[in-house]
């Protein structure tokens, strides 16, 4: 319970830091600095919390990342099992993100402000319009040099086999393909060992991420081209799958 009321005290603290950024920000006009800025401060904010939480967290395939680590924009899919696969996940890439969450995160007070200074995209699930509209405004993103990460499963695997996925959305795909912007698998294991299993305790754990190989789609054939969502299911579940072996040894 220590570690929770810790990780309150630190997000508490955010919010006072985002009353003095109101300010600072109004003199920051370059807009790219800007985003440098949010995103500086985002990534230190979640490293303390993910020190504070005992967490951590063990890199694999950090080579597949590194082979395109000079590309200004990519698409990173994940899994998701919890709310440390972000905290986890954004350490690791250290790169100026986008996330695409459910919408309702972002009436979250303190946590809604700063998901939305780094330019997060809200999905409502329930409005066909709204994903409509996510997907041009991610495309524009990526093409600005902004990357995106998503969690194709569209909502939380509570699965005990983590690599038994929910299914992959579709539409979600149509991001990268439209931007011709390099896809990145990222499977995560153990995060919902942090939180998830034993709420509102927090306790400290070990993170696996591995990092696939990664692919543009218009490098694929017609075949996989048409069954895209079924393709990248099948890649992360074996990256899943690969890494238990991997933490088992």
């Amino acid at each position: 319970m220590i570690r929770f009321v810790l990780c309150i005290i630190i997000i508490l603290l955010l919010g006072l830091f985002s009353i003095i950024d109101v300010i600072f920000s109004l003199f920051i006009q370059d807009a790219k600095r800007l985003r440098i800025h949010n995103f500086k401060i985002v990534s230190v904010v979640m490293s303390i919390v993910l020190k504070v939480s005992g967490v951590k967290v063990n890199v694999h395939g950090i080579k597949n990342y590194q082979m395109i680590d000079n590309e200004k924009a990519i698409f990173v899919i994940s899994n998701h099992r919890g709310y440390f696969d972000i905290l986890s996940g954004y350490v690791v890439l250290n790169r100026d993100c986008s996330i695409i969450a459910k919408s309702e995160l972002k009436n979250i007070p303190i946590v809604g402000y700063w998901m939305n200074k780094i330019e997060c995209l809200f999905l409502d699930r329930k409005n066909l319009r709204s994903g409509a509209s996510m997907v041009i405004d991610a495309i524009k993103l990526l093409k600005t040099g902004k990357s995106v990460w998503v969690f194709p499963e569209g909502t939380r695997n509570k699965n005990i086999d983590p690599s038994q996925l929910l299914e992959f959305k579709s539409g979600t795909f149509k991001i990268p393909e439209k931007a011709d912007c390099y896809i990145l698998p990222m499977a995560i294991l153990n995060s919902d060992q942090v939180f998830e299993k034993q709420l509102p305790k927090i306790k400290a754990a070990t993170i696996h991420i591995e990092f696939g190989k990664a692919y543009k789609i218009s490098e694929l054939d017609d075949k996989l081209r048409d069954n895209i969502a079924e393709y990248n299911m099948k890649l992360m579940s074996k990256l899943l799958t690969d890494l238990k072996s991997k933490v088992r040894e």
